[in-house]
């Protein structure tokens, strides 16, 4: 039994010591290349003729403005206002709302928001984004989740 323990002390303690070397940083600085790269991918995914690929580069926006405040995300507004107001798919709007949700400091967003919630056929969507207008000054903070990768060598 003591033995048994101890092993999975050492497992424990051993599967420990890396969580707390990288637990530092959460999010490394973007270099000015690699903002680009990211731009030109965001908008060409957006624009991607598949729905799963476009809902999950919808989702990367969400993800980037939240681990990433101090950047500047902008060039992504236009394109997400576009599928709120054009597209025939509910959850790729609400999406896009949410998205839209993000950038708390544009008004351009928060106009869009606001008139789908008037003015959308769709009662689902037209619920969803009344809800993001309501919050949309009285935010609470949220944890931010990054992954992490960590290179065996």
């Amino acid at each position: 039994m003591k033995k048994m323990m101890m092993t999975l002390m050492i497992v424990f303690a051993i599967s420990a010591v890396p969580n707390m070397l990288f637990a530092g940083e959460t999010n490394p600085p973007l270099s000015q290349e690699r903002q680009e790269y990211i731009k030109t991918n965001v908008l060409a995914g957006l624009q991607h003729s598949s729905m799963e690929v476009q809902a999950d580069y919808v989702q990367l926006v969400i993800d980037l403005k939240r681990a990433y405040p101090e950047y500047d995300f902008d060039y992504a507004i236009i394109p997400l206002m576009d599928k709120l107001k054009n597209e025939s798919d509910a959850g790729i709007r609400i999406i896009s709302a949410l998205a839209l949700y993000e950038y708390q400091d544009s008004r351009k967003s928060k106009f869009a928001v606001q008139q789908t919630a008037m003015l959308d056929a769709s009662d689902r969507v037209a619920r969803h984004c009344q809800t993001l207008i309501r919050k949309w000054d009285n935010r609470s903070e949220r944890p931010i989740f990054t992954a992490q990768v960590v290179y065996p060598f």
